[in-house]
């Protein structure tokens, strides 16, 4: 059997956990709870500013990395897995923490900094306890760590 064309234990937990990272992205990440009702934001809408019931708000393009990091260890792992010769499972473990990485940074960045804005007046305050972190964000964090964690799993397996 050619052993080029087999995925490693950290490609797979690369893998499953992009696929994860990729669905949840387009689960709800935030909830506003409002007086009256309700109202969740997946990934996608925070990405592209539009939120439900057609309202329109200022965006954040940073976020679509996230899914299209993904998409590229999706690539990456296909093309390990077609045994397209040695290069791409050579470079796939620094390739899957770099986009794991890079995704992890990215989510921690929009918490980080959405925290520090809310927290600057009192109305921001007030604001802070309207909204919260809902399955989405936190399943794309974790699965984002856990596609960096594969390809340092993946790191580790090749120097043995």
């Amino acid at each position: 059997m050619d052993t080029r064309s087999q995925l490693t234990t950290g490609h797979r937990v690369g893998l499953v956990t992009a696929m994860l990272v990729i669905v949840c992205f387009f689960f709800p990440w935030i909830e506003l709870n409002l007086i009256l009702a309700s109202a969740n934001l997946s990934g996608f809408q925070l990405a592209t500013g539009s939120g439900p019931a057609g309202v329109s708000f200022p965006g954040i393009p940073t976020l679509l990395l996230v899914p299209l990091s993904m998409i590229g260890v999706l690539f990456l792992l296909a093309a390990c897995y077609a045994g397209s010769g040695q290069q791409p499972g050579r470079a796939a473990g620094p390739l899957l923490i770099a986009a794991g990485g890079l995704s992890t940074l990215i989510i921690l960045y929009q918490y980080l900094t959405l925290n520090q804005q809310l927290n600057q007046d009192v109305l921001g305050m007030i604001t802070q306890r309207m909204f919260s972190y809902s399955f989405g964000a936190h399943a794309s964090l974790l699965g984002s760590a856990c596609v960096a964690g594969g390809g340092l799993l993946d790191l580790l397996a090749g120097k043995n």
